[in-house]
């Protein structure tokens, strides 16, 4: 009976945040004045890439601000190079971080502290983000939103399976964050595509006021939005606002990546139930699956272990063939019958081995 009704939850989860995908936010004609925030550390190998589009970008009023953060490589010296050239990109050192503070925290902070825009969009040193990148995400800012979350997706540029599953596994967690978020319950962001009104950041405390070993800029600071303010908070869907940066090259550095991304969402985890109901369902019934090997030898549960099985891969594939057309990665549903396997012992034996491995910053 437990396996039914898990089953049946699961499905209608699945279903729920199908019908949310499909939903859609009108669109903002405002142009207000922008500021795009980057934290690097030792990024010179990726920054020209991404300062190369940020100042080619089709929007009109806006600033660059990139935050140095202790880099001891050619980064400095980049970055005054492209500074040189444009008056609209800023450049911050950072030489120091306050005892218990989380370094990349403490970068954004210094640079929302220099941010003149009204608006604050963020994204990461090592990723790419097209040239209609600020036109999209400012197009979600209706008169009533304080932040937009938007989408990332992974590249496989070893082309590997490793990569190519893994970049399966961060799509379905973005299907999933945005069709919660869009039926108006976030679960999750990402902090290389995300953006927020400056008064609902001021309203929500900012990074200034994130309590000392926080991990999670992204989530941490979308979380007190929701908690202390009464703006509202979006996804953004428009194709022209959606960036890619690179897949984790090794097994190894994979673990310390979700380690990490787990010790962030349990910051938020008791604050936000749809995050926790979600995560638990999931959990819940790929920990009910894990044991089917001792399910199959009562001839009893055979045939509702089968059916699911079924109602789990039905269920998947519409949720995420939607999500794949709207993302515009439907190539990726080729690796969903090897995800959908592993999916099941990883989100049981994750949990377990975050709680006993330590992680670090790349």
């Amino acid at each position: 009976m437990l396996l039914k009704i898990v089953m049946a939850c699961y499905v209608a989860l699945r279903t729920v945040l199908t019908l949310g995908l499909l939903l859609r936010e009108p669109r903002s004609k405002e142009r207000p004045s922008v500021s795009v925030i980057v934290a690097a550390r030792n990024e010179a190998a990726v920054l020209p890439g991404l300062l190369e589009t940020l100042l080619r970008q089709t929007y009109e009023r806006y600033e660059v601000i990139v935050v140095d953060d202790r880099s001891d490589d050619e980064t400095p010296q980049l970055l005054a190079e492209y500074a040189a050239r444009d008056p609209r990109l800023k450049t911050l050192r950072v030489d120091d971080v306050p005892e218990g503070r989380t370094p990349k925290i403490n970068a954004l902070g210094h640079g929302v502290a220099h941010a003149s825009g009204t608006l604050l969009l963020f994204t990461d040193a090592d990723c790419s983000v097209p040239r209609t990148w600020i036109a999209g995400l400012v197009a979600s800012f209706n008169a009533d939103v304080g932040a937009v979350t938007g989408y990332v997706g992974l590249r496989a540029p070893h082309g590997t399976l490793l990569e190519k599953v893994q970049a399966l596994d961060y799509f379905a967690m973005m299907a999933t964050a945005a069709g919660a978020t869009k039926l108006g319950s976030p679960i999750g962001a990402a902090g290389a595509n995300i953006a927020y009104r400056r008064e609902a950041y001021d309203e929500a405390g900012g990074f200034e006021d994130m309590p000392l070993g926080a991990v999670a800029d992204d989530m941490l600071l979308l979380q007190r939005v929701i908690d202390r303010t009464s703006w509202r908070v979006v996804f953004c869907d428009d194709p022209r606002s959606f960036v890619m940066t690179d897949a984790e090259p090794t097994l190894r550095q994979l673990l310390n990546q979700r380690v990490r991304w787990m010790a962030g969402g349990n910051e938020v985890l008791r604050d936000n139930p749809a995050l926790l109901t979600t995560s638990s369902m999931i959990g819940m019934f790929n920990g009910i699956l894990l044991s089917f090997p001792i399910l199959m030898l009562r001839q009893d549960l055979r045939r509702t272990l089968l059916y699911a099985v079924l109602g789990r891969t039905l269920a998947d594939a519409l949720h995420l063939g939607v999500a794949a057309v709207r993302f515009r990665q439907v190539g990726l549903l080729r690796y969903l019958p090897l995800w959908s396997l592993g999916q099941i012992p990883y989100t049981v034996v994750l949990p377990v081995y975050s709680l006993l491995r330590t992680w670090s910053w790349k």
